[in-house]
């Protein structure tokens, strides 16, 4: 944990660093994080660890590519407090990669994204996506640092598996704003990383985040070092 605490230390040294030197956080990001962002949430739709999400036809790579530039703007966009956001926040992305879906909760059960994931009964979802929200906006998660906040959502989030279709990725989009909130850069990762992201995952499932949060930790330290080295 002493290591973790260092590493979220020296990245919130970054992000002081680059505030000296600029402000339209925005700008930068859609310059020289999202696209790489998006390359790598995108290519969790053919990875074997994104289980409930059937691998799209090569033919439609362009499609999800511009339905995940929607999400994100949209993520980029949501300006409510973390106290305020709530279930249909979530609900409202997933209708913009899924138009037309009513109630877009999944209706059935989905195989294991890990050995150790138990998704949520496809019943449970609307109580267990409320109590989510509701531990979002305490006090207890405020007071985490972004970076886990972040890992963290993704975790349950994850867990729950709450769409039926492409879930991984509007979870993982949404889980970003919880960076862009405190202001920080999102994170640059690499597509190569994936094994290590389920793992890191696999241990979330049981209970241990700490990998998960320090994987995410990397993923945002090489962003800022990315983005410094160009302003």
């Amino acid at each position: 944990m002493l290591q973790l605490a260092a590493q979220l230390a020296s990245l919130d040294e970054q992000r002081a660093r680059l505030a000296e030197r600029a402000t339209d956080l925005g700008s930068l990001i859609d310059h020289y994080l999202a696209p790489p962002l998006l390359e790598y949430e995108l290519s969790k739709l053919h990875h074997l660890g994104g289980a409930g999400a059937p691998a799209p036809e090569q033919a439609q790579t362009e499609v999800f590519r511009s339905q995940g530039e929607v999400l994100f703007s949209a993520v980029m966009d949501l300006t409510k407090a973390i106290d305020e956001l709530e279930s249909t926040d979530l609900l409202h992305l997933q209708e913009l990669l899924i138009p037309d879906q009513g109630d877009s909760y999944r209706k059935s059960s989905i195989q294991p994204m890990t050995s150790t994931h138990q998704p949520v009964d496809p019943g449970l979802i609307p109580g267990a996506m409320d109590r989510f929200f509701e531990w979002v906006r305490s006090p207890s998660f405020a007071d985490m640092h972004p970076v886990e906040q972040m890992s963290l959502s993704q975790m349950r989030l994850y867990e729950i598996s709450p769409f039926s279709l492409h879930s991984p990725l509007t979870v993982s989009l949404f889980s970003y704003y919880f960076l862009l909130r405190g202001k920080y850069l999102v994170p640059l990762y690499e597509v190569e990383e994936l094994p290590q992201f389920y793992r890191a995952l696999k241990e979330a499932f049981q209970l241990s985040s700490e990998a998960l949060v320090r994987f995410n930790v990397q993923a945002c330290q090489r962003a800022y070092e990315r983005v410094l080295s160009k302003v």
